[in-house]
């Protein structure tokens, strides 16, 4: 159960009886402060709204594709300062380690195929609400702080998602098979989300609370077709 929040005042008292008296019979008003029982709340929304577009560079041998994603809307307040910013994420997860190389045919004629071609296909996977419209996740005690990248955690049930930002570990995509990742898009390597999550603990002072909300997509990404080019054919979506 969380705690009341409490206005506090302490003033200099007319009753005698005090140890708090002025000596003088008035009421002198010293501070106004809040109670270090105060728990303010820091919240991140990541919404369904597409507002951009992302490269992800892909390697296939000496072949390099590049992917592209889109990026949706997300927002971060608090209800101390009550400033709000917003920043790009990415809400798809390829999933890298799962590439299936495969040979197609365009047409098939006496028992023969012609004119084949290598295809790859990627899956990718993400993180969606299935019961609502927005899912709510309390995520303080999940956080990874680096001084360079930062990450929180997203559990529910069996299913683990991650918010990140910043210059993350080389490997840390490849080795994934099923955790979603949220990537912070913000024209600094994610360097702006961290300073803005630093500078809100920092004024509120307190270990704030930490919700992240995830609003249901229309849409996700189900596989991604590549050519032996490394040239995108197509994108499948569920």
């Amino acid at each position: 159960m969380s705690l009341p929040q409490l206005g506090l005042s302490m003033s200099i008292t007319d009753n005698e009886g005090s140890p708090l008296y002025a000596g003088v019979g008035q009421r002198e008003l010293i501070t106004t402060f809040d109670s270090a029982l105060t728990k303010h709340t820091i919240t991140i929304v990541i919404t369904d709204e597409e507002v951009g577009k992302v490269n992800v560079s892909l390697k296939k041998g000496t072949k390099t594709s590049d992917v592209e994603l889109v990026t949706y809307k997300m927002s971060i307040t608090d209800d101390k300062t009550n400033e709000t910013n917003f920043y790009e994420v990415t809400r798809d997860t390829l999933l890298l380690k799962e590439i299936k190389n495969k040979s197609i045919s365009k047409f098939k004629f006496l028992g023969i195929e012609w004119f084949k071609r290598q295809i790859s296909n990627l899956p990718s996977i993400s993180y969606e609400p299935l019961k609502t419209a927005i899912d709510y996740f309390e995520v303080s005690r999940y956080r990874t702080m680096r001084d360079n990248y930062m990450s929180y955690s997203l559990k529910k049930g069996i299913t683990v998602a991650h918010l990140v930002a910043g210059q993350l570990p080389e490997n840390i995509f490849k080795e994934t098979k099923n955790e979603n990742f949220f990537c912070v898009i913000d024209n600094s390597d994610g360097q702006r989300f961290i300073g803005d999550i630093r500078y809100r603990e920092k004024f509120i002072k307190t270990i704030p609370n930490v919700e992240i909300q995830v609003m249901k997509r229309n849409k996700t990404i189900k596989e991604i077709e590549i050519d032996k080019s490394g040239k995108v054919n197509k994108i499948v979506y569920i």
